[in-house]
């Protein structure tokens, strides 16, 4: 699969693969009140097809060629963001992502040293392609350092990044273009959550995705 953004460079990552993820959250149980519905993205500019469960409801919030998102609430979101810019920390002006997919999980690993904490990395595939699973924390707020759908977002308003309210299960995926896939869910662990549930139910979405062969 070849893809070609605008503005951004390209993507890779390291860590074991596998054929699903073995972490703790994988291993929990998400009773749903209805079956899951199969939505295929409709202006993502990597085209996939994924099993989405009722509690996220049937339709995303935005779905645009960098973007594609379900917002249930504040604190119940799933996102795949193909990152046309991110916000290293403590800067003013965003910068074209790095460019590959190690590269970039590279740049997420540096932002321990600004406070991020990472935990239970495993590798994994996402329909056959490279990934890598992470949980991620912070003790300050780190806008945009995961990326922007647009160019010119402002990193507090239109930007993603780790957030000390919230926890977040990432994951990294190599889709052979020029920016990594990343996904991600956010929980709000101020509202005392079940974080593993949550976990889950991110992870059986990624282990439903089905990418298309156009471009």
């Amino acid at each position: 699969m070849t893809v070609t953004l605008l503005g951004v460079v390209s993507g890779c990552v390291g860590g074991t693969e596998g054929s699903a993820p073995s972490s703790p959250a994988a291993r929990a149980t998400v009773s749903e009140s209805a079956s899951p519905m199969a939505y295929t993205s409709k202006a993502f500019a990597v085209p996939f097809t994924v099993s989405v469960p009722a509690s996220l409801g049937t339709r995303p919030a935005q779905d645009t060629r960098t973007f594609l998102t379900w917002d249930r609430s504040e604190s119940d979101k799933v996102r795949f963001l193909l990152p046309v810019v991110v916000y290293p920390p403590g800067k003013n002006e965003p910068v074209k992502p790095p460019g590959s997919y190690r590269a970039y999980l590279a740049l997420l690993r540096g932002l321990t040293d600004y406070h991020a904490k990472w935990r239970d990395r495993v590798g994994t595939k996402v329909d056959g392609h490279p990934a890598t699973l992470m949980t991620a924390t912070t003790d300050w707020s780190l806008n945009g350092t995961l990326g922007c759908p647009e160019a010119d977002g402002d990193a507090h308003d239109d930007c993603y990044g780790l957030q000390p309210e919230y926890t977040q299960r990432l994951a990294v995926i190599d889709i052979g273009a020029r920016t990594p896939l990343v996904s991600w869910t956010t929980v709000n662990t101020d509202q005392q959550r079940d974080t593993a549930a949550e976990f889950a139910r991110f992870e059986a979405m990624l282990r439903s995705v089905r990418f298309s062969d156009a471009s």
